[in-house]
């Protein structure tokens, strides 16, 4: 879970929530779908988008970046995607 203020997509105002749908438009319909080894104790998956919400123009210019990095007209596939996000966190010594 994120230990700072969020906002939802149900909860946001919206301006936020015209940055969440211009970001999510932005990505694979792949990654709508939870991964369940992810899902926490609350039934839930941790959003790195939410955790972005309380500076949605951020939000929008470094989510976007990645939307686009993730473009299926690019030859990488969501389980190449996720083996260079996994070693770029582990050599970065991030969990998330």
């Amino acid at each position: 879970m994120t230990w700072i203020k969020i906002t939802p997509p149900a909860e946001a105002d919206p301006s936020l929530r015209e940055c969440y749908e211009k970001v999510y438009a932005l990505y694979p319909p792949e990654y709508e779908v939870e991964v369940p080894s992810l899902i926490g104790p609350d039934g839930k998956a941790d959003k790195i988008t939410e955790a972005h919400s309380l500076i949605p123009e951020a939000m929008r210019h470094a989510l976007s970046t990645f939307g686009v990095l993730l473009s299926p007209d690019l030859p990488l596939t969501r389980r190449q995607h996720e083996m260079i996000t996994t070693l770029v966190s582990g050599l970065n010594r991030c969990w998330y």
